[in-house]
């Protein structure tokens, strides 16, 4: 059923915020000048308004039902399904009024993301939807982390079914902007990381962590979250978060969650979408370059030896992968500190990451593994 209220007076005017219905946090439920129907307040159980949850579906205007002059405003009284589906929110003043709604003593759970969703990034957001009062996503590709000759042109995009799977997985708000939105005509500011293009990875990807510093921050700042998720498989990426977190005195708490594999090992990744049959039947030659690193590490200890050196590790991960005739180039194997992703000569009790990357047919893949 739909509600067209028209010329609705201040005075009429009712808001519940951070109300929750079912396990979520709903941003807004108003009542504007609708007579005798059934209340909706922080007291209502569950299916107590118009006996079915009350969810707004859409957001993609950029005004606030608190900022409201008397105009149309329309309520919907949606079905269960209909209910449960996130606002979808494409502009910042849009996801900003939302994020203003919700009490302090709510926690807001966050997962970025470049869409082209698979179940690594499910994970987190079931992650983040056991741990949160509220669920947000993001779905951007952020063109300033793609450089010179990179695949920003045909990096997928699937709004309309990235948003269906976090619906599934109980997402309440996505935020989904334009790239000219994120970036405008005069924009000029930039996150720089210093020491992370000096990292293999930056050295084969110039440019890239600054633009994955550069739009996390703005992502944090604009969503306000209190627990950010990210995966493993990102190894430098995910020690960069925790720099900038720590760095620029952020109110956040960033959770690192282990890589997600298909049944084979191969890490989940968007990209595994641009392999050939045939490539991805010797992806799994990746993971089990870096499992020959972990037996190795594991054997030396074993025996008693208390540390292992960088280059016997990089050697068996790369006699591994040069089985493989489908791998065209192995750009680099990487042994780095846990905590810095600095170059390691040694490898103690502390452990260490060992990350590589390299190009199956024409693909370029990434993975890694922590051996501790």
């Amino acid at each position: 059923m739909l509600f067209l209220v028209a010329n609705a007076t201040s005075t009429a005017a009712k808001a519940s915020r951070g109300t929750r219905f079912g396990g979520r946090s709903i941003s807004v439920v108003a009542t504007l000048g609708i007579p005798s129907s059934p209340s909706c307040n922080q007291n209502d159980s569950p299916t107590s308004a118009f006996g079915r949850r009350q969810h707004p579906v859409v957001v993609t205007s950029s005004s606030s039902l608190f900022s409201m002059t008397p105009s149309a405003v329309f309520m919907s009284t949606a079905t269960e399904d209909e209910a449960s589906k996130p606002m979808i929110h494409s502009t910042i003043e849009s996801i900003r009024s939302y994020r203003k709604t919700i009490d302090n003593s709510l926690s807001v759970g966050f997962v970025p993301t470049m869409g082209a969703l698979h179940e690594g990034h499910l994970s987190l957001v079931r992650e983040a939807r056991a741990n949160n009062d509220v669920v947000v996503a993001s779905i951007f590709v952020n063109p300033t982390q793609f450089g010179k000759g990179e695949d920003l042109d045909r990096y997928p995009r699937q709004l309309e079914k990235d948003s269906e799977l976090l619906r599934e997985v109980g997402v309440d708000h996505i935020f989904a902007p334009p790239s000219d939105l994120m970036y405008g005509r005069n924009h000029v500011t930039y996150v720089e990381p210093t020491g992370f293009g000096e990292t293999n990875e930056g050295k084969s990807r110039p440019g890239f962590f600054r633009g994955v510093a550069t739009v996390v921050t703005k992502l944090f700042n604009i969503v306000q979250p209190t627990n950010v998720y990210f995966g493993q498989k990102d190894a430098v990426q995910c020690v960069l978060i925790r720099r900038i977190v720590e760095d620029l005195d952020m109110d956040v708490n960033v959770k690192i969650m282990d890589t997600v594999r298909e049944s084979d090992g191969l890490a989940m990744s968007s990209r595994n979408a641009y392999l050939t049959p045939e490539e991805r039947e010797k992806a799994p030659v990746i993971y089990q370059s870096l499992c020959a690193a972990r037996e190795l590490y594991d054997a030396r200890f074993a025996r008693g030896m208390d540390e292992v050196g960088a280059d016997d590790l990089r050697e068996v991960v790369e006699t591994v992968l040069e089985t493989e005739p489908m791998i065209k180039n192995i750009q680099y194997v990487s042994i780095d500190d846990l905590e810095t992703m600095k170059p390691l000569d040694k490898v103690g009790n502390d452990g260490c990451v060992v990350s590589l990357a390299c190009v199956l047919g024409s693909v370029r893949l990434i993975d890694n593994i922590v051996l501790r």
